[in-house]
């Protein structure tokens, strides 16, 4: 299945939606970053590996809308299609919601990709935003 036509219709996040993807919790490799909060057990990581930039996305559930989960493993499943033929670095990644309200979504961290280039890959999945950070910073969400 390839990836879902570009959008360019994205309707808006209310308020209640926009805090819900502030207060998530976006795993990679064990471990748990939250928007705004520093992560030097990550950014060592990072180094190690070394890698400087991050940007993490999924394909689940386009513009908040709920789908079955055998869409939403379809969809993961030409993300990392598309990844993989473009030779970008990845690794796996998730978010969820602390309280319960969204299911886990599954996704990608991708490392050292240009921005641009991911910020397409997250509009062609249709999502509302992506998590992206660099070494010793700290995770920002970008409202595509």
């Amino acid at each position: 299945m390839p990836p879902p036509p570009p959008d360019q219709s994205t309707p808006s996040p209310d308020e209640q939606l926009a805090r819900a993807y502030r207060n998530a919790v976006y795993v990679v490799n064990g471990f748990d970053l939250k928007i705004d909060e520093p992560h030097p057990d990550f950014d060592a990581w990072l180094t190690e590996r070394g890698h400087h930039h991050y940007l993490i996305l999924t394909a689940y559930n386009p513009y908040s809308t709920p789908l079955p989960a055998a869409v939403n493993a379809e969809r993961h499943a030409t993300l990392l299609h598309l990844l993989e033929a473009r030779n970008f670095s990845f690794t796996a990644a998730s978010g969820s919601d602390p309280e319960g309200g969204w299911p886990e979504e599954l996704g990608v961290c991708l490392l050292d990709v240009p921005r641009e280039q991911a910020y397409a890959i997250g509009r062609i999945y249709q999502q509302h935003a992506v998590v992206e950070g660099q070494r010793g910073g700290t995770p920002d969400l970008v409202w595509l």
